[in-house]
């Protein structure tokens, strides 16, 4: 049986204890401990078959799961969740709208889906198609449409309804840079009054969160902002830069308190154990020694390695 929906102007919720998705044998989700509070723009992270598109797709009242508590918008996952349902938006990895139906039709679908009036739908449309510049396509057969011009329609029509919830995943893989960017800004706009739940393997979108959520193997392994993810590593990073990038990541390799090395255009990544760093003078002149190194300097965590470091530590567990 549903809890009570929350009330209206409420904070929208998540809470899940102990949250289980099994296919047969398998566990896509092993005992998931999230809770997150208010309007905000939220990323889930983490490595391939970590549990994410899972996990979206539970808390979008979309699977049946087991859980000790299992809470969104007030609303039991456990039970009922129709009336969840209109007020979650949820944009899939693969397209899911009508290709046969023009992008006005979509959008006009999916008002009457809601109910929404007319005078409201036409506000909201013009707004949402002058947002992602799709416009002057109102009336293209949506099959028509360009990759990234779909994505933008699909989260356009995720967000005519005014969703208190917002779940996207992977929105922008394989969507070009200027589709990325619109739908960021989108995402932007909205994350002030809508909590916004969005997979991403991009960096940058990940370092642009307001929080962020690390799973790996079906569990939440660290939660927090990207700076707060940042405090929780215990690593140091250097570029070493020179003609040969590769023979000095292998070189690099070979310094005992060296945990990652990886090359990137004409430097070489080197990450160093803070437990076990001798320093960042002694790093540096280490690292300076090599043969062919030419500038050697430390640099602050960025987001790379940040959940690069996430991931090994979720390896070891």
């Amino acid at each position: 049986m549903s809890a009570a929906p929350t009330l209206a102007g409420a904070a929208p919720e998540i809470d899940l204890a102990q949250l289980v998705k099994r296919y047969g044998r398998k566990h896509a989700l092993e005992g998931v401990d999230l809770q997150l509070t208010g309007a905000q723009l939220v990323g889930v992270v983490g490595p391939d078959g970590a549990g994410k598109t899972t996990l979206l797709r539970a808390i979008a009242g979309l699977l049946e799961v087991e859980a000790q508590r299992a809470n969104v918008l007030g609303f039991d996952l456990r039970g009922d969740v129709r009336a969840l349902k209109a007020q979650v938006g949820y944009v899939p990895q693969l397209f899911a709208l009508n290709r046969e139906l023009s992008v006005i039709e979509n959008l006009r679908f999916t008002g009457k889906l809601h109910r929404i009036a007319t005078a409201v739908f036409e506000r909201r449309a013009e707004e949402l198609l002058a947002r992602t510049a799709l416009a002057p396509f109102a009336d293209r057969p949506t099959g028509a449409l360009s990759g990234g011009m779909k994505q933008k329609l699909a989260v356009a029509n995720a967000l005519l309804p005014e969703p208190a919830l917002l779940v996207l995943d992977e929105c922008t893989a394989g969507v070009d840079v200027v589709a990325r960017a619109e739908i960021a800004a989108l995402l932007a706009a909205r994350r002030g009054e809508t909590l916004v739940l969005l997979s991403t393997s991009y960096l940058d979108e990940a370092a642009s969160c307001d929080r962020l959520v690390y799973l790996d193997a079906g569990r939440v392994l660290a939660t927090g902002t990207p700076a707060e993810l940042r405090a929780q590593v215990r690593v140091e990073l250097y570029r070493a830069w020179a003609a040969a990038p590769r023979a000095i990541a292998a070189a690099a390799r070979a310094l005992p308190y060296v945990v990652a090395v990886r090359t990137s255009g004409r430097y070489a990544r080197v990450e160093v154990a803070a437990e076990r760093s001798p320093g960042a003078a002694r790093v540096i002149a280490d690292l300076a020694a090599l043969a062919g190194v030419r500038v050697v300097e430390l640099r602050p965590l960025d987001m790379e390695t940040t959940l690069l470091a996430l991931a090994r530590s979720g390896a070891r567990a």
